[in-house]
């Protein structure tokens, strides 16, 4: 009973802890001065449609969720953690970094990170853990709140990927720190809803047009562009598409769009639904086997009596 009070205890917390750290207050700013400039640029009327509206709240709704389901999510990570540990696998030690400033092990840290993210998404956008992904492309009106439309789920795939492609690198953790919040700005900003593409610096960094060429729901567009921070990774590995300005729709075929309950079981949904028809699919191979079976001792048969 003890460990329930304490975990509820926990779970209240989260919200006063998140309120008070300054990167995400750093955050909240950069949200308000992002709507700011989108009711200067469009005006209040033209800023907020109906859907508009509607993919906020149910984004909101979904961030608190996780909410909640952090702690859960942090032990979970722990655990992921110390079966890294048990692996015994070797790392840099940290005071290997001592020679170098802050800002070249921040970008270090940057480009690491993006490398690992990319894999990470890669991934997840493969049969099995699309489910978990499927929820952050689910907003049929991206917005830089979309940023926060993440299954609690797919947050502990990218943790896991963290720990196992980036713990051996041992960078500070002050560097790692300053990079975290330069990239969870950076991600804000890819989902504004304006055509901006960089220019020359394109493939260098990610623009909000590279990243709505990710959301377009259009064939052609499906796992394209997942880079967070630097398309040349996509470049280099054939997933870059960016043919001009994205005019495509938004979201997913199949995928609840601002249903936050559904969309919350949704991964438990469609792992059902795909286990059962591989379980379908199996049944079937093995009945044709069977049949096949039976029938070769009568076609030996048949061809005995024929001769």
């Amino acid at each position: 009973m003890e460990q329930i009070v304490e975990f509820l205890k926990t779970m209240i917390g989260v919200w006063p802890t998140a309120v008070r750290s300054p990167a995400n207050q750093c955050v909240f700013a950069f949200l308000v001065l992002l709507l700011v400039l989108d009711i200067a640029r469009k005006g209040w009327r033209l800023s907020w449609s109906r859907l508009a509206v509607q993919s906020v709240a149910a984004t909101i709704a979904i961030f608190n969720i996780n909410l909640v389901l952090a702690p859960t999510i942090w032990l979970l990570s722990d655990q992921i953690k110390a079966l890294y540990a048990l692996a015994g696998i070797p790392s840099i030690p940290t005071s290997a970094w001592s020679a170098f400033p802050v800002w070249a092990l921040m970008i270090i840290a940057i480009v690491a990170h993006d490398f690992a993210n990319y894999w990470n998404h890669r991934l997840m956008h493969m049969k099995w853990l699309w489910p978990v992904h499927a929820i952050h492309h689910s907003d049929p009106h991206v917005n830089a709140l979309s940023a926060y439309r993440i299954h609690a789920l797919e947050t502990l795939v990218m943790w896991g990927s963290y720990t196992i492609l980036l713990t051996w690198l041992g960078l500070p953790a002050d560097a790692i720190g300053m990079g975290a919040v330069i990239l969870v700005l950076h991600t804000i900003y890819v989902h504004v809803d304006v055509d901006w593409d960089h220019g020359p610096f394109r493939l260098l960094i990610a623009s909000p047009r590279f990243h709505r060429w990710h959301h377009a729901n259009v064939p052609e567009a499906y796992g394209k562009n997942l880079a967070n921070v630097f398309p040349f990774f996509d470049r280099v590995f054939g997933t870059y598409h960016v043919p001009g300005p994205c005019t495509a729709p938004m979201g997913a075929n199949d995928v609840p769009q601002n249903d936050v309950v559904r969309l919350t079981l949704w991964p438990v949904l469609e792992w059902t639904r795909l286990t059962l028809e591989q379980i379908g699919i199996l049944r079937g191979r093995i009945g044709n086997m069977s049949r096949r079976d039976a029938t070769l001792p009568g076609q030996h048969m048949a061809k005995v009596d024929a001769e």
